[in-house]
């Protein structure tokens, strides 16, 4: 089974940026069909950071900069040949790794899932007595299980999403 965070678009989105921003080209132009060297590079960078740092899927990697997921497979693969040998690479890769590791850092995190379930409670995600779905939410350290039903699922997702935006965690669906 193939597990998708709900927030790893938005995670290649915000890499996108990053390394658009970095490189000075246009928002959004990674996913230009262009083989153009000032388009290529970041592309390939933002998919091995994706891949190596976040654990994103190559499907959803790769339907954000409008590739297959062969592109991601060989831009992973092609990684440690071009960081040693080529210089423009390695250039554009630090940069966004280091611009990316600066936010990372800045994240929050929450020690125990006690504090994590009080917080989503406060915030008004509600508990099902019969569960037809789960949102399982992972950290580094631990992992919590939310069971709703059908009726408040999109509810609880949105307020999950907007409470945990700026932690360090993952969200996974399970019906």
């Amino acid at each position: 089974m193939i597990k998708y965070d709900i927030r790893d678009s938005e995670e290649v989105k915000n890499l996108c940026d990053l390394a658009t921003q970095i490189c000075g080209i246009r928002k959004g132009s990674l996913a230009y069909k262009s083989r153009k060297e000032q388009y290529t590079i970041p592309r390939s960078v933002v998919a091995v950071i994706a891949r190596k740092e976040l654990k994103i899927h190559h499907d959803a990697i790769a339907k954000e900069l409008n590739r297959d997921r062969c592109s991601i497979y060989h831009y992973e693969g092609k990684h440690e040949a071009n960081y040693i040998s080529y210089p423009k690479y390695r250039e554009v890769f630090n940069s966004v790794y280091n611009a990316y590791s600066d936010i990372k850092k800045n994240k929050k995190i929450i020690k125990d899932p006690t504090e994590m379930i009080n917080h989503l409670i406060h915030s008004g995600v509600r508990h099902s007595r019969r569960p037809t779905m789960q949102i399982n939410i992972e950290t580094n350290k631990f992992k919590i299980r939310i069971d709703t039903d059908f009726k408040d699922f999109s509810n609880n997702m949105d307020i999950c999403h907007e409470v945990l935006k700026d932690y360090e965690c993952k969200i996974y669906v399970k019906s």
